[in-house]
């Protein structure tokens, strides 16, 4: 891979782990909802630094489009639980 793509994909893959521990420790939904929103967010400049980086070969971006995509589809499954915790009258 690349050495560069190496460097960013660390650099959003770390802040996008540290943030599924945050909301593991989380106390209240309102910081697990924001826990999830800057989860998306980081996980959202990933896929848009990687979606437009001009000189990636295929197979490189594929396979960073993929974790990225992991990510995302993680970060927005655990968005819509906590959307269904806040609003559902069980969870009060």
């Amino acid at each position: 891979m690349n050495d560069t793509l190496v460097s960013a994909c660390t650099m959003f893959l770390v802040p996008a782990t540290l943030l599924f521990g945050a909301l593991g420790v989380a106390n209240s939904s309102f910081l697990k909802m924001i826990v999830c929103l800057l989860g998306m967010a980081t996980t959202g400049l990933w896929l848009y630094r990687v979606w437009w980086w001009t000189s990636l070969s295929l197979l490189d971006r594929r396979t960073a489009l993929g974790l990225a995509g992991m990510f995302a589809f993680a970060w927005i499954v655990t968005f819509l639980v906590q959307l269904k915790n806040v609003f559902s009258p069980s969870y009060r």
